[in-house]
């Protein structure tokens, strides 16, 4: 493991500012809800080779790891790696900017009378999306996941968040000691 990034380990050189404004501009522009790591890695990883997989993998769980929204850590992160402060404030303007003016503009919709024929279906239409963008976001990211310790804290705090619906503050009090000795033991 690489250790988290440096901006030294770009794999290749490093994208302006312009380049990644336009990247997370584009990110912004099409993603939502629990998705957005996935278009991330999508764009940063796979089409412009910004990022080896395991550098985005540790910016993913860094983001986790910090308080506040993961998506939005995780474009200030990866947009300061990339083109220093400015870049993460930018990747975060680019990010936040077009989903807020959406939301306005539906907003403005609703309460100029949008008739609920439209409005239930294209609410239930985006729950779909968003269920089905996260779950390829954990199909993308499952390559974290390495060893049979891994798959198990995985599907700890699946069990202990989703079915069985503990606070999140008791899931992570319970899944970070034996999640933190694992990676502590691989790295020997």
């Amino acid at each position: 493991m690489s250790g988290f990034l440096s901006p030294e380990a770009v794999p290749g050189p490093r994208p302006s500012l312009v380049r990644v404004v336009q990247a997370f501009l584009w990110i912004g522009c099409v993603s939502f809800g629990g998705g957005r790591t996935a278009y991330f890695q999508d764009e940063l990883v796979v089409r412009r080779r910004w990022l080896t997989n395991e550098e985005f993998l540790e910016a993913v769980a860094l983001a986790q790891l910090l308080p506040g929204p993961t998506v939005g850590n995780l474009a200030a992160y990866l947009g300061q790696r990339l083109a220093g402060a400015r870049g993460a404030v930018l990747a975060m303007a680019c990010l936040t900017v077009p989903g807020g003016l959406m939301i306005l503009a539906l907003g403005w919709l609703y309460f100029q009378g949008m008739p609920p024929t439209i409005t239930a279906p294209l609410g239930r239409g985006v729950s779909a999306a968003s269920v089905g963008l996260a779950i390829a976001a954990v199909i993308r990211l499952r390559e974290g996941a390495r060893d049979l310790g891994a798959y198990l804290i995985a599907g700890l705090v699946f069990g202990l968040f989703g079915p069985l619906h503990w606070p999140i503050h008791w899931v992570l009090a319970a899944t970070l000691p034996p999640a933190f000795g694992l990676a502590w033991r691989s790295r020997r």
